[in-house]
């Protein structure tokens, strides 16, 4: 979808980096062409994207959205690229508005798929954490909270898998398999 032709005003709710996961009533954003397999994305749902770098300046003017939610998205970028995102989403919300991140958090990884601590279970984590998943960096609570209180976010908690005390932000998770694995919170500008 051609962000040109969209009036940004009408959306108080985006999506980063939302995949083939298109949430109704969100602006519903990723960088498909460059990093999905665009060929196979269905032209429904295609016609259902923008096409948004997420790690450059984001098009949007400050304090454009009331909430935000990325899944499975802040773990295949980089500590450098995490700050760029998270201070473009923090500038596009709305004073108050919120960021809802679920996303697998270094604890889970660790306990997942770091099981011994030789070499072997170290490359077996390895293999299975980042490199078959193209995972570049996993935040703790602790490292995130540290960055999103740096950034400006007044507010930093810990949410269950699909809960919120936001209506607009409940169940919006797709991935019970991973509810040992995510770190879900939510950012309050």
């Amino acid at each position: 979808m051609d962000l040109g032709a969209l009036d940004i005003s009408t959306f108080d709710k985006i999506q980063y980096g939302c995949g083939q996961n298109i949430l109704e009533g969100w602006l519903n954003v990723d960088a498909f062409k460059t990093y999905y397999a665009w060929h196979a994305v269905p032209d429904r749902v295609k016609a259902q994207i923008v096409d948004v770098e997420l790690v450059q300046r984001h098009p949007f003017p400050d304090n454009s959205f009331r909430f935000a939610f990325a899944e499975d998205f802040l773990e295949h970028l980089d500590q450098a690229e995490a700050l760029i995102f998270l201070s473009e989403a923090y500038r596009c919300l709305k004073s108050g508005g919120v960021l809802r991140l679920s996303f697998p958090g270094l604890s889970g990884v660790l306990t997942r798929h770091y099981r011994s601590t030789d070499f072997e279970g170290a490359h077996l984590g390895f293999v299975e954490a980042f490199q078959t998943w193209h995972h570049k960096h996993f935040f703790s609570a602790e490292s995130l909270e540290l960055v999103s209180k740096h950034l400006g976010f007044s507010g930093f908690s810990i949410q269950d898998f699909g809960q919120s005390i936001y209506p607009e932000l409940r169940g919006l998770e797709t991935r019970p398999d991973q509810v040992d694995l995510n770190l879900t919170v939510e950012l309050t500008r």
